[in-house]
């Protein structure tokens, strides 16, 4: 998970410095890329919220306050 989470945000800050060049060149191909910025921005978030929630489950079942 950790790598993938990697990659997304490598693509993410590529893709915006990209996206900022390019509405100087090309408008559409701009627009585009905001778009798949939004898309692995979200998708980061689907992943954190993920490990999230596994972390809380391993939590769960190895809490061991009642003894």
């Amino acid at each position: 998970m950790g790598i993938i989470k990697r990659i997304f945000l490598l693509v993410a800050g590529v893709g915006q410095i990209l996206a900022i060049i390019l509405l100087f060149i090309n408008l559409k191909a701009a627009v585009i890329f905001y778009l798949v910025y939004i898309l692995l921005i979200v998708g980061i978030v689907i992943l954190l919220l993920i490990e999230r929630i596994k972390e809380k489950e391993e939590d769960d079942r190895n809490d061991y306050r009642n003894y």
